[in-house]
């Protein structure tokens, strides 16, 4: 008897550590497999399936980040458990395509001076810093989520304008062109500086321009052209911005000797100061360039391309230059030009980049405006704005009203003057802004069900179904009696 309890003790036991040893090799299963899986890239295991691609990153974006051979650290600021779960998913696709992208979630909560090694203000929640040994930049969680103006139509305006009715915008998901932009910026090499000529009564840019310029790559210092001095070698651009006096011979002189050797010279003039006769010195780098000032004001007779005054002009932009690379949404509100005259002779090829319609003019004596006059005034449809490029090398080009850099403008154009006015500058500088990642936009599509397919969809969940299990149970109980 004892000789039987034994053995049967002894394949109980056998049994036991079988059983044990099946388990444990499930779970080393499980881990591995847990483990294959956490590593395949984000995309592989949370495909996007949303119908605007959110989470599907462009090639530009690809190309970026897999050139990146230097450590970045993108830190995502937010409250436990508040993240952002498409801003999270995106972020864990940027890490798949280089190593040396590392995302760290930062709780301003616990580490409430975090944030201040970077900036003196403060951020939204999901808010994001982007680090690397060179510098930082911030992406605040505003300008990953943003509505766009841009496609309003004329109700839309007069419904705003008259009885203050906000127009419904298009939402956008920017956070791939916001962190890819951000990406290649802390991780250039040498940012290019832009020049502003402050020595003949040149307005100042203001402070919101200033951020512009600053977040898209460019640093900003002042130069003065004196005798023995000329322009400084890591000079991307120089603005002059609306100068009041005319440059000496000598500063013409340097800044013709500048662009022929393929510098950039960006200029914004106003009709109430300049002019051929008044500034010869100024006229004479602008007749290199291909073009020529036509005195007087612009006045737009559509009444569709202006806004509230002929004076202030919606014009069309052109598809060369600076122009090529608006969107064709972007609509510039240029106030009070006087008008470009392009000559094709020598060796500058000057191109339009914003011009009215057919029915604008030059009103020469703008003190008395009495409409257009056949033997006085010339006749649209005018140039405010040109670009022009020097043997192929040499960038210039001339804004005819001060208005594209002013705040208060840029406001009422939906910021669409800053995003000109930066395009140029990109189009001058060649090494920032280059990324040029299109902003998703977020569709809310409806699901439309006829009365039929809602009818059919009920019956079979609420009846159909309910009775194939009570059927199927019915049919595995007769076979147990039956047994």
């Amino acid at each position: 008897m004892n000789e039987k309890r034994n053995t049967n003790n002894v394949h109980c036991l056998r049994d036991s550590v079988k059983s044990f040893m099946l388990c444990a090799l499930a779970l080393i299963v499980v881990v591995l497999i847990n483990w294959g899986v956490s590593s395949l890239p984000a995309a592989n295991i949370k495909p996007d399936v949303s119908t605007e691609g959110l989470l599907n990153i462009s090639e530009e974006t690809k190309a970026v980040v897999s050139s990146v051979k230097e450590k970045v650290t993108v830190y995502h600021v937010a409250q436990a458990g508040t993240s952002d779960i498409s801003l999270t998913e995106l972020l864990a696709r940027y890490t798949d395509l280089n190593p040396n992208l590392t995302i760290v979630s930062v709780d301003p909560t616990l580490q409430p001076n975090f944030v201040s090694q970077y900036t003196t203000e403060s951020l939204n929640n999901n808010s994001l810093i982007v680090v690397s040994n060179r510098r930082a930049k911030i992406i605040d969680y505003s300008k990953i989520y943003v509505t766009s103006y841009d496609n309003l139509t004329d109700e839309d305006y007069y419904n705003y304008y008259y009885y203050g009715i906000m127009p419904q915008g298009a939402p956008y998901f920017c956070c791939e062109t916001e962190l890819t932009s951000a990406i290649d910026y802390v991780c250039m090499g040498i940012l290019p500086t832009v020049y502003l000529i402050n020595n003949h009564e040149e307005d100042a840019l203001n402070s919101a321009m200033i951020t512009y310029l600053t977040e898209t790559g460019f640093v900003t210092s002042d130069l003065t052209i004196v005798g023995g001095s000329g322009i400084p070698g890591d000079c991307t651009a120089i603005i002059l911005n609306n100068p009041k006096t005319d440059l000496t011979v000598f500063e013409a002189q340097t800044l013709t000797n500048y662009l022929k050797d393929g510098g950039s010279v960006l200029l914004i003039t106003d009709y109430r100061y300049f002019s051929e006769d008044s500034m010869p010195n100024l006229s004479s780098v602008t007749e290199l360039m291909g073009m020529k000032s036509a005195d007087g004001l612009v006045l737009e007779g559509d009444a569709t391309r202006y806004n509230t005054s002929p004076s202030y002009l919606l014009p069309t932009a052109g598809s060369a230059g600076p122009g090529a690379s608006l969107p064709e949404s972007v609509q510039a509100l240029i106030c009070n030009a006087h008008g470009i005259v392009l000559n094709d002779s020598g060796a500058a090829q000057a191109t339009i980049l914003l011009s009215t319609s057919s029915s604008s003019y030059l009103e020469k004596d703008w003190e008395n405006t009495t409409g257009f006059d056949e033997g006085e005034d010339m006749a649209g449809p005018l140039s405010v704005a040109a670009s022009s490029t020097l043997n192929g090398s040499g960038q210039f080009v001339w804004f005819a009203s001060p208005s594209i850099v002013s705040d208060q403008w840029d406001y009422y154009a939906g910021g669409a003057n800053s995003a000109i006015f930066l395009t140029t500058l990109t189009w001058m500088g060649e090494t920032v802004g280059s990324v040029s990642v299109q902003p998703k936009p977020i569709e809310i599509h409806p699901l439309t069900v006829t009365q039929g397919a809602a009818n059919f969809w009920s019956v079979l969940i609420t009846v159909c179904v309910p009775l194939a299990f009570i059927g199927f149970g019915f049919f595995i109980w007769i076979r147990r009696r039956r047994r």
